[in-house]
């Protein structure tokens, strides 16, 4: 299991065990598409059993084919994440089909650039609803589920402006900073049952809807020389993050909010000094 990184000349391969995840049970919100796909992807080739989740069954259909062509054991099941019923559905149909589920990942979300006098009320809502209510039912119908008695992992695919001022994503830094908070709340409150919860604020990863959705001037502020290692990263640059922390390198690790932008949140300046060798 390889892959070519952005950087030229720099070849990723995973430095775990591919029967690290044998026999759990992976349910990846956002699966069907992007990141979520990628980290599905990224978690059955490590044994992970999958289920995957998202509104358009099209998507679910073409996504489970193409992981099962990859020899991955895959299971989709179309849900609407702003609906606790179709929630507990989802998660009903994943243990039933395999009596357990160890690992959640609430990647499912809305984004769309509008300004603050741009948007309106029902924009503002239904981001919340996807990015932070949608999250918020995933994880207590998991917990219920199965989380509650086993132990198990989730991580939430955060963002990485809600601790700044960013033009046109008032309602998705809203959103996401709720997700953080749930995030840090969660990890307390569940510790105590061998379950960890963290999150991943990715920056601008090629290849994705998210940096799609803006013009090329706006993936110059996201993307390569707008980051101390100067390129820009991959959808397996996250789903790595991910790897990491559901696995037991990342056993004493919860409550915390990880940026995977190759340096771009810490870099205030973006003065980009070259290298001096």
């Amino acid at each position: 299991m390889s892959e070519e990184a952005s950087e030229p000349g720099l070849e990723k391969r995973s430095v775990f065990h591919d029967d690290i995840f044998e026999d759990r049970v992976a349910l990846i919100t956002g699966g069907g598409t992007g990141l979520g796909l990628e980290i599905a992807r990224t978690l059955g080739e490590h044994g992970a059993r999958l289920c995957i989740a998202s509104r358009k069954t099209d998507n679910l259909e073409a996504a489970c084919r193409e992981l099962e062509e990859e020899g991955l054991d895959c299971m989709w099941v179309a849900c609407d994440i702003r609906e606790p019923e179709q929630v507990e559905n989802v998660v009903s149909e994943t243990m039933n089909r395999h009596g357990r589920l160890d690992i959640v990942i609430n990647n499912a979300a809305g984004n769309f650039p509008a300004p603050v006098t741009g948007l309106s009320y029902n924009g503002f809502k239904a981001i919340v609803d996807i990015d932070l209510r949608g999250t918020y039912n995933v994880t207590k119908a998991a917990f219920e589920a199965s989380l509650k008695k086993n132990g198990g992992h989730i991580v939430n695919i955060s963002a990485p402006f809600q601790n700044q001022g960013v033009s046109l994503q008032a309602h998705v830094a809203a959103a996401k900073a709720g997700v953080d908070s749930l995030t840090r709340t969660c990890a307390v409150e569940f510790g105590p049952y061998g379950i960890r919860v963290n999150a991943i604020a990715p920056g601008g990863m090629e290849d994705t809807e998210g940096l799609a959705r803006f013009a090329d001037a706006q993936k110059e502020i996201q993307g390569g020389g707008s980051n101390p290692l100067g390129y820009i990263g991959s959808k397996r640059d996250v789903a790595n993050a991910v790897l990491f922390l559901v696995s037991d390198a990342g056993s004493y690790i919860t409550g915390q909010v990880f940026a995977v932008d190759g340096g771009a949140g810490i870099d205030m300046l973006k003065m980009n000094l070259p290298r001096v060798d």
